[in-house]
């Protein structure tokens, strides 16, 4: 991870809410995508995370491109049952995942939900209540961390996915990190 301002330390210590991106930071990415529940398998390590950072207080939200609804390849229903497992399995976290928003729509139709573009983090950050500044993306492409900065939060970016990390350095950006295990223990960290 890179050092960043005295600023953006004190805005961590202060964080409320940590948004989480679906396929590659908690699941492993399929190259077809997750359609089915039964494709469903943990990034090693993910579970454990989502406990720690609601332990310490702080409100979870992930929020998913699932383009293979508009492709036709997955049903909203089917999304649905992949979320109930995923939240099901998350049950002994104290407060858990507080709700899943996703983009159904393909690449190209340009929609203001679909990351890089930062509607759904908009959207999150409006049903929370949480300010920007104190909100933090975690993702595993550079679309996610596209999204987190022009919607004004912090991010991280976790090498678990597919994706690269943003070719400069968007606002907010906090840098690289192996996994959510570990952005999990650096937020957490400065709150013990």
């Amino acid at each position: 991870m890179t050092s960043r301002s005295l600023r953006e330390v004190h805005e961590l210590l202060t964080l409320e809410l940590v948004l989480l991106d679906r396929d590659g930071v908690l699941n492993r990415n399929l190259d077809r995508g997750v359609l089915h529940e039964d494709d469903w398998v943990w990034v090693a390590g993910a579970r454990t995370a989502v406990r720690m950072l609601a332990d310490r207080g702080l409100r979870l939200m992930v929020v998913t491109n699932q383009g293979n609804i508009g492709r036709g390849l997955l049903t909203v229903s089917g999304l649905a049952a992949i979320h109930r497992r995923m939240l099901r399995e998350l049950r002994s976290a104290p407060l858990g995942i507080a709700d899943v928003l996703y983009c159904p729509h393909r690449p190209d139709e340009g929609c203001d939900c679909r990351k890089p573009k930062p509607g759904l983090i908009h959207k999150a950050l409006e049903n929370s209540g949480v300010s920007p500044r104190r909100a933090i993306l975690i993702g595993d492409h550079e679309s996610d961390i596209m999204a987190a900065g022009a919607a004004g939060c912090m991010s991280l970016h976790v090498q678990t996915g597919r994706g690269g990390p943003p070719g400069g350095a968007p606002p907010g950006y906090l840098g690289i990190v192996a996994d959510l295990f570990t952005a999990a223990n650096l937020l957490v960290a400065p709150r013990r």
